[in-house]
C-alpha cells in the first residue's frame, strides 16, 4: 500500500518506506522496553508522620479566616470611643523608613 502526499511539490510523495520503518522499530523497541522495566527496581513512597501532620495543619489552616474578626472589632470601637489616638509624628517615622527600605 502507497500513500501519496498531493500537495508536496508537482507529484505525490511515497512514504511507504518511511511507515514500513517506523512500524518495524517500534515493533523491535517495545519487546525491549517491556524487558527493561520489568528487570528496573520499584520506587515506593514512604509518607512520614510529619507529612501527615503537615496535612492535617494545612486542612485545618484552609478553613480559618485570613482576618481576625475579634482583633477589627475592638479597633473600630476604639476608633468610634474616641480612645484610638494616632501620633503624626510616629506615623511620618515609619512612613520614611517605609520609603527607605523598598528603596
Amino acid at each position: 500500500m502507497a500513500d501519496k502526499i498531493s500537495s508536496y511539490g508537482q507529484a505525490g510523495l511515497d512514504i511507504s518506506q518511511t511507515k514500513a520503518r517506523s512500524v518495524e522499530k517500534t515493533e523491535r523497541g517495545a519487546g525491549a522496553e517491556s524487558k527493561a522495566r520489568s528487570e528496573a527496581p520499584r520506587d515506593s513512597v514512604d509518607i512520614t508522620d510529619t507529612a501527615v501532620n503537615l496535612k492535617r495543619i494545612e486542612g485545618r489552616l484552609a478553613n480559618m479566616s485570613e482576618v481576625d474578626e475579634g482583633k477589627v472589632q475592638a479597633m473600630r470601637d476604639r476608633i468610634e470611643s474616641g480612645d484610638y489616638k494616632i501620633d503624626p509624628e510616629q506615623l511620618a517615622q515609619k512612613l520614611r523608613k517605609l520609603e527607605q527600605d523598598l528603596s
